[in-house]
C-alpha cells in the first residue's frame, strides 16, 4: 500500500511557497554582506509570496524589509513596515519578535533625532526582552540607548548604558564589535583618548577575523579618527586607505564618503594639499548619490579652505545647504568662514552680516544644547521609572548631578575665555578714535559707536552667563530666612533705584522659610525688578506680592499690571538669553528668570508664570515649608 500524505495539495503548495519565501531571505542575508540595495528587490519578492500564501513568515519578512529600508536611509517606508509587523507579531503572541520590532521602531526615530519616543520604544523593547528573556535584543536596545545618550551629549550615561550591553552580549555575538566601537567613541567624547584606542583596536581585530564583514570599513575609519584627533596623522593614514578601499568594496558609500573627507583633512595636516584636494572632490562626486547633508557641508567647507580664489562661491553653497537641513553648528561654521572670506577680500559689509548672522546661530545652539539637555533628562527619568528601583534613582541623581556641573563648568569657562576678545574689540576702537578723523566722515564715528555698543552689551551677557554659572558651583548655606525682611529690603533698594516711577506696593504677610539667604534675595530681585521694568510704561505701577500654604510648600506670588506676554510662550521665560520683548522697549540679558528658576529648583520648588497681553503678568515660586 502507498503512504498517503495527510495534508492536501494546497497544503503542500503553500509549504513549498513557504519554503520558497526562506530561500529568497536567505539570499537576500547573504546580498547584504556586499551591498544593502542589491537585497531590497529580493526581500521584496519574498515578501510578495508570503503575503500570496498568507503564511506566518509575512511578520518576520516585513521586519527583514524594515530593517534593510532603515539602513538605506528609506524612513518613512522602513517605520511603515515595522508597525504592521508588530501587529501581525502581536496578533501571533510572538513576544520574542515583538520585543526586536519594537527595538527596530526605536532605531529609526532615534536615527532621525527623535530621541525621546525612540528612547521610549527602546525601553518597551528592553522590558519585554527581559521578560522573555531574550538577551540578544536587551543588549541590541542598551547598546542604540547609549547612542542616543551620546548623541545628547550625556557621554557618562552612554557609558554606562554600553558596558551593560557588553556584559550581556553573548562573547561571540557579531553585534560585540559595534558596542565595543561605540565605547570607543564615548571615551573620545570624554577626551580619554588611550582608552578610546583600546576598545578601537578590539573592534577592528575582532572585525577583520570575520571575513566580509559588513563594518570593518566603520570601525576603521572610526579609530582613524581618533587618532587623527588625537593629532597622530601619520598613524591615521594607512588606516582611512584600507577603510576607503574596504567601502568601496561593499558598496558603503557612506563610509566612503565620510572616509574621504577625513583623508583630506589627514593629507592636509601631513603637508599634502593637492592629495587633499583630490579627496575632498571625490568626495564632493559621490556625495548627491549618498544623501548624507552633513558630510557634503564639511567637504564644501574643507575643499573651499585649499581654494585660492572662488572660495566665497563654495562656502555660500556649503551655507546654503546647510540651511535647507537645518544643520546648524555647520551654518555657524560657514559663517564664520564667510565672515573671514568676505573681509580679507574688503568687502566688510558682507562680512559683518555674516558675523551678525553667526552670532545668532550660536545663541540657537546654546538654546538647542539645552533642549537636548533636557531631553536626555526626560529619558533619564523615564528610564528609572520603568525600573522602579530606588537604586537605579539614586544612581540617575549622582549622574545628572555630575552631568549637570560638567555643564556650568563648561559655561563657566566658555564666558570667562570670551572676556578676553572682547576687551581686545574694545582696545582697538578707542586706538582707532585716536588715529581716525571721525569729523570727517560721520559715518565712520556710527560704526564704531556700533562696535562699542555691541561689545559693551556681549561683556553684560558675558557677566550673566557668569552669574549663572556660579550660582550652581557654589553650596547652598541654608539657614531660617524670613521672606518679609527680605522682600522689604529688596523694595527699599529698587524703589531708591527708580525715584520718578510711581509705585502702589500691596504686600501681604510672608513665611519664614530654611534656605540660603543671599540666593532667595536675589530671586526677589529679579521678580521684583521685572515686575517694575514691564509696569514701567503705566501711569502708576501696582505690584502684589502675596504667600499661601500648599501642604508641605509655600507658594509665593509676585503679580504687576504690565504689558504682560502671551502665555503660550511661558515656557520660554525660564530659558537662558530667552526674551519675549525687544531689547529696545526693554533692558535686559535674559538670564534674570533662568537664575530665579536655578535658585528656586535648587530648594526643592518650582517656578510657572501666568499672563494675558496687556494684563499684567502673575509669576508664582514655591519652596518647602
Amino acid at each position: 500500500m502507498t503512504n498517503l500524505s495527510s495534508s492536501s495539495p494546497d497544503d503542500q503548495a503553500s509549504s513549498l511557497d513557504a519554503d520558497q519565501v526562506g530561500v529568497l531571505l536567505e539570499r537576500a542575508a547573504e546580498l547584504e554582506q556586499q551591498d544593502w540595495a542589491s537585497a531590497l528587490p529580493v526581500v521584496h519578492q519574498a515578501l510578495n509570496l508570503a503575503r500570496q500564501v498568507e503564511h506566518s513568515s509575512v511578520a518576520r519578512t516585513l521586519l527583514h524589509l524594515a530593517t534593510l529600508e532603515w539602513r538605506l536611509s528609506s524612513f518613512d517606508s522602513a517605520l511603515a513596515h515595522a508597525n504592521e509587523a508588530l501587529q501581525d507579531f502581536r496578533r501571533q503572541a510572538d513576544r520574542h519578535h515583538e520585543a526586536w520590532c519594537l527595538r527596530l521602531i526605536g532605531n529609526i526615530h532615534g536615527v532621525q533625532g527623535q530621541y525621546v519616543p525612540a528612547s521610549e520604544f527602546l525601553q518597551a523593547a528592553a522590558a519585554l526582552s527581559r521578560d522573555t528573556e531574550n538577551r540578544p535584543c536587551l543588549a541590541s536596545c542598551l547598546n542604540n540607548l547609549g547612542i542616543i545618550a551620546n548623541e545628547l551629549g550625556d557621554y557618562a550615561s552612554g557609558l554606562d548604558y554600553h558596558f551593560q550591553a557588553l556584559d550581556i552580549y553573548d562573547e561571540h555575538d557579531p553585534h560585540v564589535l559595534s558596542t565595543l566601537n561605540n565605547i570607543a567613541t564615548d571615551y573620545r567624547q570624554l577626551g580619554q583618548y588611550a582608552s578610546a584606542l583600546e576598545h578601537h583596536e578590539q573592534a577592528v581585530s575582532r572585525a577583520r577575523t570575520v571575513a566580509g564583514h559588513g563594518l570593518t570599513a566603520t570601525y576603521i575609519h572610526n579609530m582613524a579618527e581618533t587618532l587623527r584627533k588625537f593629532g597622530r596623522h601619520a598613524e591615521a593614514l594607512p588606516l582611512l586607505e584600507e577603510s576607503l578601499m574596504l567601502a568601496r568594496q561593499i558598496g558603503d558609500r557612506q563610509t566612503e564618503l565620510l572616509t574621504l573627507d577625513s583623508l583630506g583633512l589627514t593629507h592636509q595636516a601631513l603637508g599634502a594639499p593637492e592629495a587633499a584636494r583630490r579627496c575632498y572632490e571625490e568626495g564632493l562626486r559621490l556625495a548627491p548619490a549618498v544623501r548624507h547633508p552633513l558630510a557634503e557641508v564639511k567637504l564644501l567647507m574643507h575643499h573651499a579652505s585649499l581654494q585660492p580664489q572662488g572660495s566665497r562661491e563654495i562656502l555660500e553653497q556649503a551655507m546654503q545647504l546647510a540651511r535647507e537641513k537645518q544643520l546648524r553648528a555647520e551654518q555657524l561654521e560657514a559663517h564664520d568662514l564667510l565672515s573671514r572670506a568676505y573681509r580679507e577680500a574688503g568687502d566688510y559689509r558682507s562680512a559683518l552680516e555674516h558675523l551678525e548672522q553667526a552670532r545668532a546661530v550660536e545663541k540657537e545652539l546654546f538654546n538647542e544644547a539645552q533642549d537636548h539637555r533636557i531631553q536626555a533628562l526626560q529619558i533619564q527619568y523615564d528610564l528609572a521609572r520603568t525600573r522602579a528601583s530606588h537604586e537605579a534613582q539614586h544612581q540617575l541623581n549622582e549622574q545628572l548631578r555630575r552631568a549637570n556641573e560638567e555643564l556650568d563648568a563648561f559655561s563657566y569657562t566658555i564666558a570667562h575665555d570670551l572676556r578676553a576678545p572682547v576687551r581686545h574689540i574694545k582696545g582697538f576702537v578707542e586706538l582707532l578714535r585716536s588715529v581716525v578723523d571721525t569729523s570727517a566722515n560721520p559715518k565712520t564715528e556710527r560704526f564704531l559707536g556700533v562696535i562699542e555698543n555691541a561689545s559693551d552689551r556681549l561683556d553684560l551677557l558675558i557677566g550673566a552667563m557668569l552669574n549663572f554659572a556660579r550660582q550652581s558651583r557654589e553650596p547652598l548655606r541654608l539657614t531660617e530666612v524670613s521672606l518679609g525682611q527680605v522682600v522689604e529690603s529688596v523694595q527699599e533698594e529698587l524703589a531708591a533705584q527708580l525715584p520718578e516711577q510711581r509705585v502702589s506696593w500691596r504686600i501681604g504677610p510672608l513665611p519664614v522659610i530654611k534656605g540660603d539667604a543671599t540666593l532667595l534675595r536675589q530671586v526677589w530681585i529679579n521678580l521684583l525688578s521685572n515686575a517694575l521694568k514691564y509696569s514701567r510704561p503705566r501711569e502708576e505701577s501696582v505690584i502684589e506680592v502675596w504667600a499661601e500654604r500648599q501642604g508641605s510648600f509655600w507658594a509665593m506670588h509676585v503679580r504687576d499690571n504690565g504689558v504682560g506676554f502671551n502665555a503660550q510662550y511661558a515656557d520660554r521665560l525660564f530659558g537662558v538669553f530667552q526674551r519675549l520683548h525687544p531689547q529696545d522697549e526693554f533692558e535686559g540679558t535674559g538670564v534674570g528668570l533662568a537664575t530665579v528658576q536655578r535658585i528656586v529648583v535648587r530648594h526643592g520648588g518650582e517656578v510657572s508664570a501666568t499672563s494675558s497681553p496687556g494684563e499684567g503678568a502673575t509669576f508664582t515660586f514655591t519652596l518647602p515649608a
